[in-house]
């Protein structure tokens, strides 16, 4: 594990284990509700499987599009309801074994609009506790509605959990936005394909490190009607390090031991590259400032939102 920086953090940090199990699984792409019910059979034995093998971890964390596939014309007869059996059937199986779990619903429209791709967050007592929509669908190939916020949940063992979904990660906005509204782990459940599989790594290890944060991507595998998708699963540290990664392209489950305390821990004390603080204290060294820096938005990407950006 290698996590530090020039300076020393000091003092004593005392924070809990987080055990995390990620499954990477080729999905049905799914045409019909029986299809889905099979991708839930699908994801509730690996939920058994990892109990068995990985006996006491806390956290269950599967892939986009695990429940329903990404079938490029049929999505919509495949959506499910926030509270419908299909997720009720996970919600009892996380009671049943007592672990948190992060799954990928296509939730149909409620009082018309369009699907929204949905990450939740299931508590250990079978709770529904967290909702994200995915704020950057995938254009052009996912007419789904986009999300409006980043929620952060408190999750087990002192973390603050918060859901990116797939091409979510290719925008550092969404990973800043997590970060910012206090996770101290990001997961990006994904149904990212080839020829993108140096990106997938790319963006995972970039946001880990200048977000200062665990990051536990859980990605898919197999072949559908048109893409191949890389697998590639990985927990990474916040200097952007792989604590662990899966094989490219074949079903697999991830497990690795997180500590979230030592998260909260770099943000308040790390002298050197302590990106939560400087980005808002620009130049917090120079005597100009008072050691406070320049507090004030000096980028223009986000002070002024109707212009648009300069092309050539």
């Amino acid at each position: 594990m290698n996590i530090g920086s020039t300076h020393a953090i000091g003092g004593k940090v005392e924070t809990e284990t987080l055990s995390v199990v990620g499954v990477q699984v080729a999905p049905i792409s799914a045409q019909t509700i029986d299809d889905v019910d099979k991708n839930v059979d699908q994801l509730i034995d690996y939920m058994n499987k990892a109990a068995c093998g990985f006996p006491g971890f806390d956290l269950f964390v599967s892939a986009e599009c695990a429940l329903q596939g990404f079938h490029p014309t049929l999505w919509g007869k495949v959506l499910i309801d926030i509270d419908g059996p299909q997720i009720r059937r996970l919600q009892d199986k996380c009671k049943e074994l007592q672990v948190w779990g992060v799954f990928n619903p296509l939730i149909k429209p409620r009082e018309g609009g369009s699907l929204q791709n949905t990450a939740i967050i299931i508590n250990d007592q079978g709770e529904l506790v967290h909702k994200y929509v995915k704020m950057n669908p995938w254009i052009p190939g996912e007419p789904s509605h986009p999300g409006w916020e980043c929620p952060v949940t408190k999750g087990p063992k002192g973390s603050r959990l918060a859901t990116i979904i797939c091409a979510d990660g290719d925008y550092p906005e969404i990973w800043r936005e997590a970060a910012f509204n206090g996770a101290n782990i990001i997961i990006r459940l994904s149904h990212y394909m080839s020829p993108w599989d140096a990106a997938w790594e790319i963006t995972n290890k970039a946001m880990a490190y200048c977000n200062q944060c665990y990051v536990v991507g859980v990605n898919s595998v197999g072949i559908d009607e048109a893409y191949s998708y890389i697998g590639m699963s990985m927990v990474l540290n916040p200097d952007g390090t792989v604590i662990v990664q899966a094989p490219k392209g074949i079903p697999w489950i991830i497990k690795a031991d997180v500590y979230p305390g030592l998260i909260d821990q770099i943000r308040r004390k790390c002298v050197t590259s302590n990106f939560m603080f400087s980005f808002k204290h620009r130049g917090a060294a120079c005597p100009d400032f008072g050691g406070i820096g320049d507090t004030k938005c000096r980028y223009e990407a986000y002070k002024d939102w109707a212009k648009e950006a300069r092309l050539p």
